[in-house]
């Protein structure tokens, strides 16, 4: 048995608790059972929960596992499996790529590109001139820069060997980031009903305004969870334009790497020597599967999408229940102990750029959409 197949067999405890805790939160009608979970049961005996703060499974997914991390703890059996639940979002992002046309992706993503180019760049200079008014470590900066400008925590430890940044730069950095998206994450889809947006408003506002892309995926299906029939509009829209921040990040890591160099006077970084090798290492190599199942859709590979195949409704049950366990361990790897470190300068600099970068880009969604 070689050590990835060890790995597996040991996170699958882990995955389990996962699965069970999606099924409490989800039911199990979408796999031939009755039960609605605990979704179903609030929207039938709770109007305030269920109609009026539109709360489902991906928020009860999250609430569970923030509350069995910061009581009881996440039980030692389950700690590796918990640690997979970023692979699960990932393969959800791929099959997700089965609710759009090439056409479709092209329009998107070319709206999405310069909204997302201009606010993430203007955030990350932003941070730096920021940090260095207030004398904030060069390393430091680098990482909040990355977190607060790309996508969040998958940012910062990209750029953080590139910066020689120290532990305590990385573990801020990430605090301040989850800090800030756990308020985003309770907080947008409640405003986003309150002022009437559409979902493809919502899922522009929370593909450029929230930091962290988990938080983004969980904030628009929280916004609009979608059906087999008519899947999330919000969700569809926003993950468009989360992977291309996500697409953009081995050119910010490059941007960071220079911008560090100046601010510390570190000469020793060459930013550009090692350019082809920085930007191979961190490409998402995931955002390639999704254009695959893209363009395999678009050619029909999976049958007609109007209405529905057999094989795209069995798509969107399983990215369903990829997205769900996924959140779930996001949920459970919410510690509001490691977010006590989001003290001090890096916590001020991080919310009063997110601030500005989730109301601006509000006011842009709805001055020109």
């Amino acid at each position: 048995m070689n050590d990835k197949t060890s790995t597996w067999i040991k996170a699958l405890p882990g995955i389990l608790f996962m699965v069970i805790i999606a099924m409490l939160a989800m039911g199990t009608k979408s796999i031939g059972g009755e039960w609605t979970g605990i979704e179903g049961w609030i929207k039938t005996n709770s109007k305030f929960f269920g109609d009026v703060l539109k709360i489902n499974h991906v928020i009860i997914v999250i609430i569970i596992g923030m509350v069995i991390r910061n009581t009881i703890g996440i039980p030692s059996w389950a700690q590796m499996g918990v640690k997979t639940s970023r692979i699960f979002i990932k393969m959800g992002v791929i099959l997700l790529g089965s609710l759009y046309s090439l056409a479709e992706l092209a329009k998107l993503g070319s709206t999405s590109i310069l909204m997302i180019a201009s606010f993430m760049f203007a955030t990350i200079f932003f941070v730096f001139w920021l940090g260095k008014k207030y004398n904030m470590d060069a390393g430091s900066a680098a990482c909040l820069a990355a977190g607060a400008g790309v996508c969040g925590v998958s940012a910062i430890v990209a750029v953080a060997p590139a910066v020689k940044a120290k532990g305590e730069d990385i573990a801020y950095s990430i605090a301040t980031i989850l800090s800030f998206g756990i308020v985003c994450l309770f907080t947008f889809p409640v405003l986003g009903h309150l002022m009437g947006l559409t979902p493809e408003q919502f899922g522009m506002w929370a593909g450029t305004g929230i930091l962290n892309s988990g938080q983004v995926l969980a904030a628009a299906l929280a916004f609009d969870p979608g059906t087999k029939e008519i899947p999330s509009i919000s969700l569809k829209v926003g993950e468009i334009y989360n992977l291309t921040r996500v697409v953009f990040l081995p050119f910010v890591v490059l941007l960071i790497t220079i911008l560090y160099a100046r601010m510390s006077d570190d000469k020793t970084s060459n930013a550009t020597a090692n350019m082809g090798k920085n930007f191979f290492s961190k490409f998402p190599l995931f955002v390639l599967g999704f254009i695959i199942t893209v363009t395999l859709t678009s050619f029909g590979a999976f049958g007609p999408t109007s209405p529905v195949s057999a094989d795209l409704k069995a798509f969107r049950d399983v990215y369903s229940w990829f997205f769900s366990i996924g959140l779930t361990g996001l949920g459970l790897q919410i510690s509001f102990a490691e977010m006590k470190k989001a003290g001090g300068t890096p916590l001020i600099i991080g919310s009063v750029a997110g601030f500005m970068k989730a109301a601006l880009s509000l006011i842009v969604v709805l001055w020109l959409f």
